[in-house]
């Protein structure tokens, strides 16, 4: 039977390095009230807050820093991180009162952001804001592209064609766009259409957001491009692949910062290497964030991770952090043995290793368990009781607080967690004769018979044959075991009658261990390749742009080639321009495809 969950009591305690490294600044001021403001761009990510009205408030704006982990108030240059935002705007937050103390604030601010479980409070919870509404795909009105239908085609030209990105491109990504047309909620009769890429939470179905581009405006320079209003841009990632290849079953996967240069990177590359068809392409759609990086991380243990954002410093910032991240997650995942094997295979959340059934537990979790849910059940009862003195129940708590903080580093002990790889795998715990201690531990055989020495040698060779490492408990010993691993036989022993057929010695207990083999390891196979431009260009899309204009240019010098395109779109790859839109020249070239 399943035991009940005590959630009165702390689950572990964190830093405030913690708060920092693993709660985007975003986050923090999403739950502060303020509002995504997509005119000023995803570069530097801006958040302002609206009336009553839904009009923004002037001169109360946040603008992100390029590395994503802080933000400041213009005109002022003051920069807050997570947690001087939170001590310095303390009421902007639902767990604040009069009087709280700020650094109790953060704690329960940062715990919840990461539902991390805290201490049951009686209080009224006061419900959050919700002023903007989620993203729902049904909002839209939304046009798919379908490659066998050329006047369906057509509609999307204007949106690729600045950008180089040809029709045998957009085909292979044909099922991982779309035009969505809204209409403009502050003003009736107003519609914006966008090229939208759909994004999605890493192991689910369900659409979270666009990453949305408009047309470019009419003297060539790029339009509108952002996300959609109540995107879940923490979480949620463009995750398209050519040939459908699934994120889990991904031998490759590749990130970007913008779904064009995943588009771009394809055009440039696939005729080279024609198994980036089953790769899996992802745009973070600007900055990437923690949830981004733990999401996919934890989706695709055993691909090879290209990262390819853009070839300049905040490009290289978050390699470092996606790097700082793959460490975290490596850290987190349980590595365990048999004798915690049943009990993970009873988790309700797979996320959560205390989510489990406590009557799984091996013996020395169970009891440390018990102690605990026995204390936690007592101060329960004290506080309800309304018969005991304030200071006792207090003391309760306390005490049950202490064991489910032993319970809890003991399951991490247990479950490796703070560790890339599990404990070498054990090969059994024996009684050695005191004699052989220091011959097992340093092989050190001085001063035994040659007949000892045999002895010593035959049980390692029998038992060890690969080697071992030994753990000797000096605090378990037994004075006179008639039963040691081996020994001096007993002639007299009636062996026949259940006697010992060695002679009563003091022995230790010793744990012996594989030198090499291990129970587990934290994605063994996951491995990360950085990649950039190979001519030195910001990013993908710069890349394919000044390629294809500088073969245009040198084909209408006298080139060899003689394929006609325009722009770079060649809408049916059979060398002929179908749209007469563009001003420019048709050139004849070859685009590599």
């Amino acid at each position: 039977m399943q035991s009940k969950k005590l959630t009165i009591i702390l689950a572990d305690q964190l830093s405030y390095d913690d708060f920092k490294a693993r709660i985007d600044i975003q986050d923090v001021l999403k739950d502060a009230g303020y509002h995504f403001y997509r005119r000023d761009g995803l570069r530097y990510p801006s958040y302002v807050r609206l009336d009553s009205n839904g009009g923004r408030v002037k001169g109360d704006k946040f603008i992100v820093t390029a590395n994503g982990k802080c933000c400041f108030q213009p005109p002022q240059q003051k920069v807050y991180n997570v947690i001087s935002f939170i001590t310095e705007h303390p009421d902007f937050f639902q767990e604040y009162h009069a009087g709280i103390n700020p650094h109790h604030l953060v704690n329960l601010v940062c715990n919840r952001l990461l539902n991390n479980p805290i201490e049951y409070d009686m209080r009224n919870i006061i419900e959050p804001r919700h002023n903007v509404k989620p993203f729902d795909i049904k909002d839209y009105t939304v046009l798919k592209f379908k490659k066998h239908d050329m006047e369906n085609i057509k509609k999307f030209y204007p949106f690729f064609k600045s950008r180089m990105i040809d029709i045998a491109t957009q085909k292979a990504f044909g099922s991982s766009f779309m035009l969505a047309t809204r209409q403009a909620s502050e003003q009736k009769g107003r519609y914006f259409k966008n090229l939208s890429f759909p994004q999605y939470v890493p192991g689910q179905t369900a659409v979270v957001g666009f990453e949305e581009r408009g047309k470019p405006r009419l003297d060539g320079t790029s339009g509108y491009k952002g996300k959609a209003l109540g995107s879940n841009s923490s979480e949620g990632l463009w995750i398209a692949s050519p040939n459908g290849t699934e994120l889990k079953d991904a031998k490759d996967v590749l990130w970007f910062e913008s779904a064009y240069d995943a588009m771009a990177y394809y055009q440039l590359c696939a005729h080279k290497d024609k198994s980036l068809a089953d790769a899996v392409f992802l745009s973070t759609g600007g900055n990437p964030t923690v949830m981004q990086f733990r999401g996919v991380i934890k989706e695709a243990q055993n691909a090879c991770h290209h990262l390819c954002f853009d070839n300049d410093m905040a490009g290289k910032q978050f390699v470092l952090n996606f790097n700082t991240e793959l460490k975290h997650v490596k850290e987190s995942i349980p590595k365990y043995g048999e004798d915690m094997a049943e009990y993970m295979g009873s988790l309700m959340d797979k996320d959560n290793f205390l989510s489990g059934n406590e009557d799984f537990l091996p013996d020395d979790v169970g009891k440390l368990y018990g102690k605990y849910e026995t204390e936690a059940e007592e101060y329960m009862s004290m506080k309800y009781s309304g018969l005991c003195y304030e200071g006792d129940v207090k003391d309760q708590l306390d005490k049950a607080n202490r064991l489910h903080k032993e319970y809890v580093n003991k399951m991490k002990e247990k479950l490796c967690i703070g560790s890339e790889q599990g404990h070498l795998k054990d090969l059994g715990t024996y009684d050695i004769p005191d004699w052989a201690i220091c011959a097992i531990e340093n092989g050190d055989y001085e001063g035994l018979t040659e007949e000892e020495e045999t002895l010593v040698t035959e049980f390692l060779e029998k038992h060890f044959p690969e080697g071992y490492v030994s753990n000797i408990d000096f605090d378990n010993y037994n004075e006179l075991n008639l039963y040691p691993a081996f020994g001096t036989r007993n002639s007299n022993a009636l062996v026949s009658h259940g006697e010992s057929p060695y002679e009563a010695v003091k022995t230790y207990s010793v744990q012996f261990f594989h030198p090499t083999q291990r129970e587990s390891y934290a994605l063994p196979n996951l491995t990360v390749v950085r990649e950039v431009p190979e001519d030195g260009s910001k990013d993908w899309n710069d890349q394919l742009i000044r390629q294809e204009t500088e073969r245009i240019v040198q084909k209408s010098q006298g080139g060899e080639d003689d394929r006609t395109v325009s722009a770079g779109i060649d809408l049916n790859s059979d060398g002929e321009i179908e749209i007469s839109e563009s001003d420019e020249k048709k050139h004849r070239h070859n685009i590599g495809r």
